[in-house]
């Protein structure tokens, strides 16, 4: 009974030992260990509304749907300065056009009545705490053969109060837009062959329109994982081929 108790003592001894040992060379390493910490940015007070526009009064045909974010009046301001100039300019231009035929032509004017038509949607990309980023998708006919589609990026840092440039992605990144070219070069030529066969794919038009100047990368969506670039009619095909999009991660 006694060699128990003196054994069982011991054994208490050594691990009371061995737990004061490793306390002790934890704490002596600890700088050694990086701390790792996740941050997480809350986005559930983010609320975005539709805010819709539709005219049908002749010679009109407008349907538009573009966002407004709750509390964020400086974003909505500029969402909706896009939109109202689009709308005049597109009124303007209209109706210059349409008066212009019916003094030209009265005869087929009265008989052929003309319709202008204005559609604006957009595309949501990384909406949060922290930015806004916003692609109004356009699509405008004013008269002559055919309509035309472009896009207008908003791209918004809530916290600095301005619109984000590609470069304020890329700080300290030197040969970021060559890096951004070449990828969106590949992409784009496999697209355009798939499209229109390797016989019809003007490969220069591509490196041209997909070079690494600033300006060919204007228009673009951030997500978290990845931005989307946006190339609009003529800028790396003919028009016929339509506009294209490149998905790159970050």
């Amino acid at each position: 009974m006694q060699k128990k108790k003196i054994f069982v003592l011991s054994l208490a001894f050594i691990i009371i030992i061995l737990v004061g040992l490793y306390f002790v060379f934890f704490k002596l390493n600890k700088k050694s260990v990086p701390e790792i910490k996740i941050t997480q940015t809350e986005t559930t007070n983010i609320k975005i509304e539709d805010k819709k526009i539709s005219d049908s009064a002749n010679p009109f045909k407008i349907d538009i749907t573009y966002p407004e974010i709750l509390g964020h009046n400086d974003f909505n301001a500029l969402a909706k300065n896009i939109v109202d100039e689009e709308i005049s300019d597109f009124k303007t231009y209209s109706l210059e056009n349409d008066n212009a035929v019916k003094e030209t032509d009265p005869k087929n004017y009265a008989k052929y009545p003309r319709e202008y038509e204005l559609i604006i949607s957009y595309d949501k990309g990384q909406v949060d705490n922290d930015i806004a980023s916003i692609v109004f998708n356009i699509y405008s006919f004013e008269g002559g053969a055919h309509g035309s589609s472009y896009t207008i990026p908003l791209n918004y840092d809530f916290k600095n109060k301005k619109e984000i440039v590609l470069s304020d992605i890329f700080v300290g990144q030197k040969n970021y837009l060559q890096t951004i070219s070449d990828y969106c070069i590949a992409d784009l030529t496999n697209q355009i062959i798939a499209s229109a066969g390797e016989e019809y794919t003007d490969k220069d038009w591509i490196k041209t329109g997909a070079g690494p100047i600033a300006e060919n990368f204007d228009i673009f969506l951030i997500n978290k994982d990845s931005i989307t670039f946006y190339f609009p009619q003529y800028q790396v095909a003919a028009y016929a081929y339509g506009d294209f999009k490149v998905t790159m991660p970050r």
